[in-house]
């Protein structure tokens, strides 16, 4: 598979949310290492928790090391406290490698400092 395939997985996973996440926007999650994809989520409701994060609880419920895999997810994800707290730091948590992205959060909340340089 390609970038292309995984980020298209990852979009057909949003879509499972439709109509559950308003006003927040759909969003899926694909994490894969080695080629393989290991673990999935998406945003299934509003006040739940977002695709990131489903994903990293399949991983921990199944025991699976995320750590140096990739992510691809559809919205870039979040860095501040709402309902559920920032996505930006279960990436750090769980060692993700890099950080794919189908677009970029065009919220108001957001510094615009990239996320990721905190873990530099």
């Amino acid at each position: 598979m390609q970038h292309e395939d995984y980020m298209r997985r990852a979009l057909e996973l949003a879509q499972r949310g439709m109509g559950f996440t308003s006003p927040n926007p759909m969003v899926g999650a694909v994490i894969v290492r080695d080629g393989k994809i290991i673990g999935e989520g998406w945003h299934k409701k509003y006040g739940e928790l977002h695709a990131e994060r489903t994903a990293f609880a399949y991983c921990d419920e199944n025991g699976i090391d995320c750590t140096g895999a990739d992510m691809y997810v559809t919205l870039e994800p979040c860095c501040h406290h709402g309902k559920q707290p920032p996505c930006t730091d279960a990436v750090i948590e769980h060692g993700i490698k890099r950080v794919f992205i189908g677009s970029a959060d065009p919220s108001v909340r957001l510094t615009r400092i990239p996320w990721y340089q905190a873990r530099e």
